[in-house]
């Protein structure tokens, strides 16, 4: 039969006819064949009591099941009104089932779940923090960079504030971008399922964990990314969790996710992504989801210690960014304290001090005193990893140029060539330092290294 004939007898199949392949879906007396919702593969069969919730839009229909959500867009439909007549026949064809009337009342409950969207606050909120500090960066220079970015060393020396600050900082607009996207579309889903308060120590949690991962790491961490993968975690263990009691189309179709968590897995194998940062937050946030909300979702009662929770992490967070500005704005210039305190901290990395020569010398506002200090901790960092690493020369390499002293810039850049000869960006920098290029025009940095070569860091030196 056709679309729209769903008073048939149970045993004769109902078929909707779509555009493409599969051709059509077919109920029949205890399931129906349907696409898959992906681009590429077969059909499937879903037994009429796995489904949990039905839904239709101006766009698509949901089939939420306890094994996936499958949505299937409206313009496949032959018929323009095949979503509402399909939903109505399965309706029905569920009614008819054992035990029907109890699944269609617990889909009636998730329906009413549905209505009650709360606020994003906690989704939102986060990603409004990250781009005031985005904006703080493009304003207040590298100085901002310097003050926030994570660094276990700088931390344990007294930094508290940059296990929060860490993840709110961003490499450059491109690296914003990207994690608030993925922290748009993840975090809303999240925030829906558990709610704010909960969503809020799932996030204060991974960034925690996050951080934490990322202690020993030779380069600096910013970005948000380790609290996404938190939420991607917690994502992936309320699909499993609470299948059965969302909305189809708050939940995401579970190959989409896994090829998701494998895709951004794979993403943080890349040199200049933090590995650490990323696993520790994944676990760190997917332990918290499981822990703090084990049997509800946002419409049941919020305890009060969560709350708590909740609220505090804010305020700290608050203070963090607080603490920082002060660092940053109290008396005596930044850069230049920040500077005089790496060279005094042993356990400064090699890419620590780098990082915070190469700010330095690509800042227009830095004084020659201050360029000065930069050179200390340039050679340092070259002399630490014995010559050996082209990104460091060519930091050192650039602090000459910034003071004057053209000679020993060749003299270090011709050490990075030495090193890599087949990047085209030493040369490059070369011909700057001799006048046959505009010393303006610094050249784009170079691609990171393919693996196993060591970790290079991002234009900035920093790891995200």
């Amino acid at each position: 039969m056709e679309s729209g004939t769903s008073s048939a007898p149970q045993s004769a199949a109902i078929t909707f006819s779509l555009r493409g392949r599969p051709r059509a879906i077919e109920l029949e007396a205890e399931g129906l064949h349907h696409p898959n919702g992906a681009r590429f593969g077969g059909p499937v069969y879903t037994a009429y009591r796995d489904i949990t919730h039905l839904a239709s839009s101006s766009r698509a229909v949901w089939i939420g099941t306890r094994r996936s959500v499958y949505v299937i867009a409206r313009r496949l439909f032959v018929d323009p009104h095949g979503p509402e007549h399909l939903v109505r026949a399965l309706l029905e064809l569920i009614a008819r089932q054992p035990g029907g009337s109890a699944q269609l009342a617990r889909m009636a409950q998730i329906e009413e779940t549905a209505r009650h969207v709360r606020p994003l606050r906690a989704t939102w909120g986060l990603l409004l923090a990250c781009a005031a500090i985005y904006a703080a960066q493009e304003i207040g220079g590298e100085s901002v960079k310097l003050v926030g970015y994570f660094s276990g060393p700088l931390a344990a020396d007294g930094d508290w504030w940059r296990v929060v600050t860490g993840n709110l900082l961003h490499a450059n607009a491109v690296h914003l971008i990207l994690n608030l996207l993925g922290l748009l579309a993840i975090g809303s889903i999240v925030e829906r399922a558990l709610g704010t308060s909960a969503t809020v120590c799932v996030m204060a949690a991974s960034g925690l964990g996050a951080m934490a991962a990322a202690w020993w790491s030779p380069l600096p961490v910013v970005g948000v990314s380790g609290i996404v993968f938190g939420l991607l975690a917690a994502l992936l263990w309320i699909e499993h969790r609470y299948a059965d009691e969302l909305p189809a189309w708050w939940r995401v179709p579970r190959r989409a996710l896994y090829g998701t968590i494998a895709l951004s897995g794979l993403i943080s194998f890349l040199p200049f992504v933090a590995l650490g940062a990323h696993v520790g937050g994944f676990v760190v946030g997917g332990l918290a989801a499981a822990l703090i909300a084990p049997r509800g979702l946002a419409q049941r009662p919020v305890a009060g210690a969560l709350r708590a929770i909740a609220g505090a992490s804010a305020a700290v967070a608050a203070l963090a960014v607080a603490a920082a500005g002060y660092d940053l704005l109290r008396e005596g210039q930044f850069a230049e304290r920040h500077v005089v305190r790496l060279a005094r901290l042993p356990s400064a990395t090699a890419d620590v001090l780098n990082d915070a020569a190469w700010m330095i010398a690509i800042d227009e506002k830095s004084s020659p005193a201050l360029l000065e200090n930069a050179l200390e901790l340039a050679e340092r960092a070259a002399d630490e990893t014995d010559h050996a690493e082209p990104h460091i020369l060519d930091t050192l390499a650039e602090v000459h140029f910034q003071l004057g002293h053209r000679a020993e810039a060749v003299a270090a850049i011709d050490e990075a060539i030495l090193r890599d000869p087949d990047d085209d960006y030493y040369r490059e920098q070369r011909r700057r330092f001799l006048g046959e290029r505009d010393p303006n025009d610094r050249p784009e940095f170079p691609s990171p290294p393919p693996a196993p070569k060591p970790k290079t860091p991002d234009e900035d030196g920093l790891s995200v």
